[in-house]
C-alpha cells in the first residue's frame, strides 16, 4: 500500500507531499507512514507545524479565530469536553486530540478510551500510557505518545514504551532539548516527532523545527499564527 510521504525542501522553504511505496521509516526530514493512520496529521503540520495547546477553554475560540487547525486539549473535566471539542470540529479539516492524562472524570483505562471516542467527535489521544495508545487504536483514534526527555534514563524507557505501544507520532518534551537530543534518538525507526513544552518564542519554533520535528504544541497564544508558522515550517 502506499505511504504518504511529507518533504521539507530546505533550499526553498517549500514543503512537499509526495506518494511512494514505503512505509514506517523516517529519513532525517522525509517522514513515512501508512496513509489510514496519521496521513491526516502530517498534511496539516505540512500548512503550519504549531500545534495549539488548549489548557483553557476560554481559549478554545482565540486558536479557532487564528486559524489553527491542529489543536492538543490539555486540561479541563468531562463536562467541559463537549463545549470544548464541538467548536473545533465545525472548522473543516481542524484536528483535535485529547491528553486524557489531564482529563477529570475520564476512566484513565480502554473503557474509557472507548466512551471518548464514542461519545465526542475526536481525532486522537494524547498520552504518556502504552496501554492508552493500544486502546486507542482500537477504536479507531489516532495515538500520540508523550515522552520525557529529562534524563537518559528516561529517553530510555521513553523508547522502549514507544516501541511496545507503536503510535502514530510522539510528543518530546521539553522541545529545546530535541535539536541536542536528535542525534541519539533512532529516528529512522520512530514515528513522526512532535516537541512540545517551553516553546515560548518564534526562535524556540524555528530551533525545533530545524531538527526531526514536524510540528511543535504550544499554550502560548502569540505562537498561534499560521501565517508565520508557514515561514517556520521552511527552516
Amino acid at each position: 500500500m502506499d505511504g504518504v510521504r511529507i518533504r521539507r525542501d530546505l533550499g526553498n522553504g517549500n514543503t512537499k507531499l509526495e506518494r511512494n511505496h514505503l512505509k514506517g521509516a523516517v529519513k532525517g526530514r522525509v517522514l513515512i507512514l501508512k496513509p489510514q493512520r496519521g496521513s491526516s496529521l502530517l498534511s496539516r503540520l505540512a500548512r503550519n507545524p504549531v500545534i495549539a495547546g488548549i489548557r483553557d477553554p476560554k481559549t478554545v475560540r482565540l486558536a479557532i479565530d487564528r486559524g489553527m487547525q491542529v489543536f492538543f486539549v490539555l486540561g479541563g473535566t468531562l463536562l467541559e469536553l463537549g463545549p470544548m471539542v464541538s467548536p473545533i470540529k465545525d472548522v473543516p479539516d481542524s484536528l483535535v486530540f485529547l491528553h486524557i492524562d489531564l482529563i477529570s472524570g475520564v476512566g484513565k483505562d480502554a473503557a474509557g478510551v472507548e466512551y471518548l471516542a464514542k461519545t465526542l467527535p475526536l481525532d486522537g489521544i494524547v498520552t504518556t500510557r502504552t496501554h492508552l495508545i493500544r486502546a486507542a487504536k482500537d477504536v479507531g483514534l489516532l495515538a500520540v505518545q508523550r515522552l520525557f526527555a529529562l534524563d537518559s534514563e528516561g529517553v530510555k524507557t521513553g523508547l522502549a514504551m514507544m516501541r511496545s505501544a507503536e503510535p502514530d507520532a510522539v510528543e518530546i518534551l521539553p522541545a529545546l532539548v530535541l535539536p541536542h537530543l536528535a542525534e541519539r534518538l533512532p529516528v529512522d525507526a520512530m514515528p513522526p516527532i512532535i516537541a512540545g513544552g517551553l516553546v515560548e518564542t518564534w526562535a524556540d519554533v524555528d530551533a525545533v523545527l530545524q531538527g526531526p520535528a514536524v510540528g511543535v504544541s504550544t499554550s502560548r497564544t502569540e505562537l498561534w499564527d499560521p501565517s508565520r508558522g508557514q515561514l517556520g515550517a521552511g527552516v
